[in-house]
């Protein structure tokens, strides 16, 4: 596994077969096999949400994402992690067809979305979920 850490917020570990590109808002980690399905998009960034636990602060950054995007749920919110210093959420849905997987990761003050999209469900899921297991909070 090869590690990513983001702005000293957070850090990361993912495949040795996947690469990342950086980009202005958010960063994109791919899969650079030759069966590769999707992509997965991470922002960061501090929350909004004042006087919220981390678990309703993932909730509704999930929320608005699925409102403005208009995505159709497939799945029932799901708890990955949840005490009073982080919350781990996720979700399956649609949008225009492509099937998305949406995390969000909050510690109260700051949030980690990510967003795994691909033209169906496939196998890279389970690498996606790794991924998501090796999120922490660097104090």
């Amino acid at each position: 596994m090869k590690q990513y850490t983001v702005d000293n917020w957070i850090t990361l570990e993912y495949p040795q077969t996947f690469e990342y590109q950086e980009e202005e808002t958010f960063v994109s980690f791919y899969s650079t096999e030759e069966n590769a399905m999707g992509t997965l998009q991470l922002s960061i960034y501090e929350s909004d949400a004042e006087e919220l636990t981390p678990f309703e602060a993932a909730e509704q950054e999930i929320n608005l994402l699925v409102e403005e995007f208009d995505i159709e749920l497939t799945s029932p919110l799901e708890t990955r992690r949840n005490s009073m210093k982080e919350a781990l959420l996720a979700v399956d849905g649609k949008e225009e067809g492509i099937f998305l997987r949406i995390f969000a990761y909050s510690d109260g003050e700051r949030l980690v979305l990510l967003t795994y999209s691909a033209d169906r469900e496939s196998l890279e899921l389970e690498e996606i979920e790794t991924i998501m297991t090796s999120l922490k909070w660097i104090s």
